[in-house]
């Protein structure tokens, strides 16, 4: 008998998600309700099968009128729901919650002062993230914040991973979906070294009181890598008031750090306890499917295709991280504008195997390559100088230097004459755009890569 009511549920349910489908935004619904599955009812309460106690939630607060609704098109009659956890997911080594500190946000009032940049780039948003089974759970949480920073349990929230995962995509398309839906909202990102420094040069020039305004006069604060607070007593003891003023008034807090906080040696114990008070979830390395899509979309923001066998062979060869998988792309594409032939399966190859072979690119070459292109002095890389030819310039090997060494945003800039880490971003946003509008400047572009390389 139980089967048959298993099939009717799991059929009753496909049709209400094919109806609901179509009356809700699609990541919405990609994201919340797609993952689910109708499972054998008693009482009268149709039940509903969800990942995890995090995803019910979420459901249960947005989309109840919805699921009503589609219950009664698709069976006839009103129906209780239920929801019932049908996997684990390694959900209780993810995330743990403190239940007994939850505040109620605090409505900010106008304000009209001037605030300081937000340091996000519009190149981060959801629509340019590539969600697999190695970030789904990160992602999910990211809307949930997004969607409602401040006002759910996901306080603070932090995602660990290795280098070139994907953590600083993710939290800065928060940051964009925030100030989308949330105009008014004021939001400050920053590297932890970028927090270390600020709060020196307030000790240093005596402006305490401007350093504490920046970054506790904000809605969400949005701070990455934060194992390197490790070892720095001072910087932790203003950031553990900095936490506290925040997490009290109702304020957002998102965090990144490249291992489980429990396993981030040099960290006071307070704050450690404090980073696992709302949400922590991982990035894993993304899986073949994950990959070959992640090259898709890189392909698709640059205006250029390659083959089917080329980017499956790719998306095979390079496994570790994201970052490395752009740059083997970025070999590849080089490699042949130099040979002056099309991308096929033997150039993939054959570019690949000399990359693997190259000396370490360092950022004096690149910026010796770029200014013998540009015809200027290497100086003028470091120099303060902004005429339109040297800025370029200067871009170019900024975007180069980010695609082509394992150098930080930081020590990019700090080689091109001490500049912020915000201007690194800026200039790969400009280099990026402009070279999937103009295929001359790919071309340009590919040229001096490729004289580094090979």
């Amino acid at each position: 008998m139980s089967t048959p009511v298993s099939m009717n549920c799991s059929r009753e349910w496909s049709s209400c998600l094919d109806y609901m489908s179509r009356r809700m935004p699609t990541q919405s619904y990609n994201t919340w309700l797609k993952p689910t599955k109708g499972e054998p009812g008693t009482n009268g309460a149709f039940k509903i099968g969800v990942p995890n106690q995090f995803v019910a939630d979420w459901i249960r607060g947005h989309f109840s009128p919805l699921i009503d609704e589609a219950l009664l098109e698709v069976t006839g009659q009103r129906q209780d729901t239920v929801y019932v956890i049908t996997g684990q997911n390694d959900f209780d080594d993810q995330i743990s919650f403190n239940l007994d500190n939850q505040l109620q946000p605090i409505i900010p009032q106008p304000d009209t002062r001037q605030h300081r940049n937000h340091n996000l780039s519009p190149v981060y948003t959801f629509d340019t993230l590539v969600v697999g089974n190695f970030n789904e759970f990160a992602h999910a949480a990211s809307i949930a914040v997004a969607e409602g920073p401040g006002m759910t349990k996901y306080n603070p929230l932090l995602i660990y991973g290795g280098t070139g995962l994907g953590k600083t995509h993710l939290v800065q398309a928060m940051g964009n979906k925030i100030l989308e839906v949330f105009p008014e909202k004021k939001i400050m990102y920053a590297t932890s070294e970028t927090f270390t420094n600020d709060f020196i040069t307030s000790i240093s020039d005596r402006t305490i009181a401007d350093f504490t305004r920046i970054y506790r006069d904000v809605d969400v604060l949005i701070i990455d890598d934060i194992q390197f607070f490790s070892g720095k007593e001072s910087t932790q003891e203003q950031f553990f008031h900095t936490f506290n003023n925040l997490y009290h008034f109702g304020k957002q807090i998102i965090l990144t750090c490249d291992r489980p906080p429990k396993e981030i040696k040099g960290l006071e114990e307070r704050l450690l306890s404090r980073f696992t008070w709302g949400l922590v979830t991982d990035l894993q390395a993304p899986d073949l499917e994950s990959r070959t899509a992640i090259i898709h979309k890189k392909l698709e923001s640059e205006g250029t295709k390659l083959p089917v066998d080329v980017v499956r062979f790719l998306a095979d060869k390079v496994s570790s991280n994201i970052r490395e998988l752009e740059g083997a792309l970025t070999s590849i594409l080089a490699y042949a504008s130099m040979k002056h032939v099309p991308v096929d399966i033997d150039i993939a190859h054959r570019a690949l195997a000399v990359s693997s072979r190259k000396k370490d690119v360092s950022i004096d070459l690149i910026q010796k390559k770029a200014s013998e292109f540009f015809n200027i002095e290497t100086s003028m890389m470091k120099a303060k100088k902004k005429t339109s030819n040297i800025a370029l310039a200067r871009q170019v090997a900024m975007y180069l230097s980010r695609c082509l060494t394992e150098s930080s945003l930081k020590a990019i800039g700090e080689a091109f004459g001490g500049r912020d880490h915000s201007t690194v971003i800026h200039a790969c946003d400009s280099i990026s755009k402009r070279m999937s509008a103009d295929a001359g400047f790919r071309e340009k572009i590919d040229r001096i890569s490729a004289s580094l390389l090979y």
